[in-house]
């Protein structure tokens, strides 16, 4: 039964959990065994000073991924939605991070998603990716693209 703790965050307890899809995109992760998870809906609804909004965390002009979606106790996948700015996403990830890592609800691991139409398989695009994911990687996320909004990923991908 999902259950909220606001307008930022909701719990589900499903086999696939999807992201609301933003631009025709959206990010679907597999939960076979039906694990609590807990889907942030950060840059549209997590925002201070927003009327009525009791659990923002985020600042009002703070740049900030679409969704944190959170295996407790495990994983925490960022992840942005994109049409074609794969490194405008990337910024959007690493500006949320900080964020998050200081929520209560943060897991201890950190694990990244773009998902974009297309625009990370360009060569300049591709080696500048690389190098965000080489960084990632020393700072123990792992960070991943994936053009096809329809496949399901899983939480393992990311630890």
């Amino acid at each position: 039964m999902p259950r909220s703790d606001g307008d930022c965050l909701e719990w589900v307890r499903v086999a696939l959990v999807k992201t609301p899809a933003e631009n025709n995109k959206s990010a679907t992760f597999t939960n076979p065994t039906k694990l609590l998870i807990l889907l942030v809906h950060a840059d549209k609804s997590c925002r201070k000073g927003r009327p009525g909004c009791t659990d923002c965390f985020f600042e009002k002009n703070q740049k900030v991924a679409d969704y944190i979606v959170s295996m407790p106790d495990v994983v925490d996948v960022i992840v942005e939605l994109k049409g074609t700015d794969v490194m405008a996403a990337v910024e959007q990830i690493e500006a949320t991070i900080p964020t998050w890592q200081a929520h209560e609800h943060y897991s201890g691991k950190i694990g990244a998603l773009v998902v974009s139409s297309k625009g990370g398989s360009h060569p300049k695009v591709l080696a500048k990716f690389l190098i965000k994911q080489e960084k990632f990687k020393q700072r123990g996320i792992r960070l991943r693209h994936v053009t096809d909004s329809k496949s399901a990923v899983e939480f393992s991908a990311f630890l």
